[in-house]
């Protein structure tokens, strides 16, 4: 009696292509995992930039209310980091003012308007010291909205986001640019800061996030009320 070994190549086979079919389908599992992986990392990216911009624009718009509120000392009082209070001293001199720190957002209503303002100075981002030590930059969703939520941890759908404003300098315009020590500005020492001369003051947009992936976004601008020699 003869036995075919027809059938047995044919097992063969099978389990080759059985072992070629998994192996083709692993690689279309990997790739498409990492796939969304990154397209879920460019997503927290972009919501990271969009953020980012968001504070720029804010930091404008306190600059622009600022100088329509107070049209006639408006190179005075550009620098307010709070457009609706208002101290004791006319010229905004004794308000706070832009500096050189970190900043948390705020948004304000009143009289049926939205205002943004900014709360600070403090020490800046560092998620090395835990989530809890920088939840004064914490932000959170609320009715779709993305506002500042101090002193809370952040809660979003898309991860954890900690966003900030860097003063950085402002400088005096004014001075001749070779005496770069007198152009910077600190308050209680050089002439000129306290006063309608001419400034720029330079800053950034800065947003930490924490999900599928970690990173961080940074725009910077400059505001300024120099309006020529």
């Amino acid at each position: 009696m003869k036995f075919s070994t027809k059938r047995w190549f044919t097992i063969w086979e099978i389990l080759v292509v059985i072992v070629v079919i998994s192996v083709g389908l692993l690689s279309v599992v990997v790739v498409l995992t990492n796939g969304m992986k990154y397209v879920q990392k460019t997503r927290q990216k972009i919501v990271a930039l969009n953020l980012a911009r968001e504070w720029m624009e804010a930091v404008y718009q306190i600059r622009d209310t600022n100088r329509t509120r107070r049209a006639g000392v408006k190179d005075w009082c550009w620098l307010k980091i709070n457009p609706l209070v208002d101290e004791w001293v006319e010229r905004c001199i004794d308000d706070a003012r832009f500096t050189s720190g970190a900043y948390a957002l705020q948004r304000l209503a009143t009289w049926g308007q939205e205002y943004f303002a900014l709360t600070g100075p403090r020490t800046w981002i560092d998620l090395s010291y835990g989530l809890q030590n920088n939840s004064w930059f914490s932000l959170c969703q609320q009715s779709g909205y993305w506002n500042s939520c101090m002193w809370q941890l952040p809660t979003t759908s898309e991860g954890k986001y900690f966003r900030e404003i860097e003063g950085l300098w402002l400088y005096l315009k004014n001075v001749p640019t070779t005496w770069w020590v007198l152009k910077i500005c600190t308050w209680w020492m050089v002439p000129g800061c306290w006063d309608g001369s001419p400034k720029e003051f330079r800053f950034c947009s800065k947003v930490v996030y924490i999900g599928d992936s970690t990173g961080e976004v940074k725009l910077c601008g400059v505001i300024t009320n120099f309006k020529g020699k």
